[in-house]
């Protein structure tokens, strides 16, 4: 295997050699070359050949002596070189964002051509270094196995060395924010047909008429969003958009929903978190379901009048789903008895329907038989101030959060909860976990348009302030640092778009698309930290207070780091999807 490897390094390294890149697309070709060969060498040292040649079941291959053998990655060994293989995963979706931003560029023109430079530009001066992992981890390239002369002859080749300094120079990149501070952020020409277009320029007026003056003070009074307005939003088709005109729908898609999304959160990350948690419930019920089920809810989710949340983690172990402990206990009759704990279930307070992970059991000879986690769709009423619960067998505590506010965050105690056995999602038991992980594929892509939205409206009030604020006698954006940073936002936001418009679209075409939710979600969840960390650094001490806008983003970018799982266990994922992918 090394030998195929290190075979596959020479080619390229050969082929960067003929080429003799020097513009936007050979840089990040260059880039994707040198990917693929550290791919390579991790596979190398996480694939357990022992069970690929027994025959491990797999869904990738790779060819050997003209006969297909499935990959297995061995968990221990892929934990062994977590580094490693998070660095690959990080690296990739860097690659892909630039990829996304690049195609978004050729088509748009103008100055989208030179946001698109520049983010390359960038990208490639900073990979010299290492892959950045945030918060200050910079994983060197050496662990990926990455030799200083393969580098040299890749992102180092002297003529995509000299593009990117020119793309990716201070001056480059600074002249992006001041042109934008002229003439407004690059608008999305050519990356939306018309419809999408259409409910993108909506949803923006119905966000600043309806949404953006209700968020500073939800957010201060840690309230919830007003019943008032998610009726409005029912009203307006929010909560439509995706779903299938049989079940009461538009049946426009994920790239629609994701727009709106977007949007919303924007205006206030909430708004956007209760859209997707209901898109995220609507998709269960849509793929698993029932018939009973679907023409229960589907079509009271898509007018707004039900409400949903999700009740899969637990305090002891998070994101571990397969050792969930809460149990749903069959009894003679069919029906469930549940008993367990949940942890930060959003919106459970409102909720009308609680979509809960349980260990599914039955009696059986010596104690309880497990037979696997199941979902299931629990009504319940909605609860109202003083009476969050009302309904025996469930009780909910408050978890106040930093932000992420109009929804409520809870622990859930569940005490003996009766349930029928058409509660049951599906048919079958013990399929929750294959159930959750179909849905959180087009999850992680509106989480991806809450990551864009948040990021959007952080850039925004950056670069205002940068227009307005006179310090030293001149205004903020004529200083070479606040145009440099503001401008490197400018790129990184617009490619977290186009990554998640991408992501949007492969799901729309029916095409799988784990691998790039994924990566949009991981991405653009950084981007959006790094500009509301930027927003409060251009604010200075305004920005620091508690009532400021900018306080708020950096708090709700906070949070999209574990939305849907912490970023660690997302990392990983993506790594073990790469591995026992296909070779390139």
């Amino acid at each position: 295997m090394r030998a195929i490897r290190e075979q596959h390094a020479t080619i390229v390294s050969r082929k960067l050699e003929a080429d003799s890149p020097g513009g936007m697309r050979e840089a990040i070709t260059s880039a994707e070359q040198l990917a693929r060969v550290a791919r390579g060498r991790l596979r190398d040292r996480v694939v357990d050949v022992g069970s690929a040649l027994r025959g491990a079941p797999r869904s990738a291959s790779f060819v050997r002596a003209g006969a297909a053998v499935p990959l297995h990655v061995s968990r221990m060994l892929l934990d062994r070189h977590q580094v490693a293989a998070h660095a690959l995963a990080h690296l990739y979706a860097e690659i892909e964002a630039c990829r996304s931003l690049a195609s978004w560029a050729c088509e748009a023109g103008g100055e989208a051509r030179a946001v698109a430079e520049a983010h390359a530009g960038a990208l490639l001066l900073s990979l010299r270094g290492g892959v950045d992992l945030g918060g200050g981890e910079i994983a060197p390239l050496g662990e990926l196995e990455l030799r200083d002369d393969e580098v040299a002859k890749a992102i180092g080749h002297p003529a995509v060395a000299a593009w990117a300094r020119d793309a990716g120079s201070g001056v480059a990149v600074a002249s992006i924010a001041r042109a934008a501070a002229e003439q407004g952020i690059p608008a999305s020409a050519g990356a939306e047909d018309e419809r999408v277009g259409w409910i993108r320029h909506n949803m923006r007026d119905f966000v600043e008429r309806l949404v953006e003056p209700l968020a500073p003070e939800i957010h201060r009074r840690n309230g919830l969003i007003p019943e008032s307005i998610v009726r409005r939003m029912g009203q307006f088709g929010v909560f439509r958009l995706a779903t299938a005109p049989e079940h009461g729908g538009d049946g426009l898609g994920v790239a629609a929903m994701a727009t709106a999304i977007e949007e919303l959160a924007r205006g206030s990350l909430g708004f956007g978190v209760l859209t997707m948690t209901a898109s995220i419930a609507s998709d269960l019920l849509a793929r698993s379901g029932t018939d009973l089920q679907r023409r229960t809810w589907l079509s009271r989710i898509a007018n707004g009048e039900a409400r949903c949340a999700l009740a899969f983690a637990e305090p002891a172990y998070g994101s571990d789903l397969a050792r969930v402990v809460t149990r749903a206990e069959r009894q003679a009759d069919g029906s469930y008895l549940l008993i367990g704990k949940k942890a930060w279930v959003t919106g459970a307070s409102r909720a009308d329907l609680v979509l809960t992970l349980a260990r599914t059991t039955t009696p059986g000879g010596q104690g309880q038989l497990p037979l696997g986690p199941s979902l299931f769709v629990i009504a319940k009423r909605r609860g109202a101030p003083g009476a969050d619960f009302p309904d025996a067998g469930m009780a909910g505590t408050e978890l106040r959060a930093l932000g992420q506010r109009g929804m409520g965050h809870y622990e859930l105690r569940i005490e003996g909860l009766q349930i029928g056995r058409e509660a049951l999602l599906g048919e079958r038991e013990g399929e929750g976990i294959a159930q959750i992980q179909r849905a959180l594929v087009i999850g992680r892509t509106y989480a991806a348009a809450c990551g864009v939205g948040v990021a959007q409206a952080a850039l925004e009030l950056a670069l205002e302030r940068a227009k307005t604020r006179v310090q030293f006698g001149s205004q903020l954006i004529s200083f070479p640092r606040v145009a440099h940073r503001l401008g490197g936002l400018i790129a990184r936001v617009a490619a977290a778009r186009q990554l998640t418009r991408a992501a949007a679209h492969v799901a729309d075409t029916g095409q799988p698309c784990e691998l790039t939710s994924a990566m949009a979600k991981l991405f653009s969840s950084r981007v959006a930290w790094d500009a509301a960390d930027a927003c409060m650094q251009l604010h200075g001490a305004s920005g620091y207070a508690e009532s400021s806008t900018a306080a708020r983003l950096l708090l709700d970018a906070r949070s999209l780091f574990f939305q849907l799982g912490p970023h660690e266990v997302l990392a990983q994922g993506i790594a073990r999807a790469l591995l026992e992918g296909p070779l390139p």
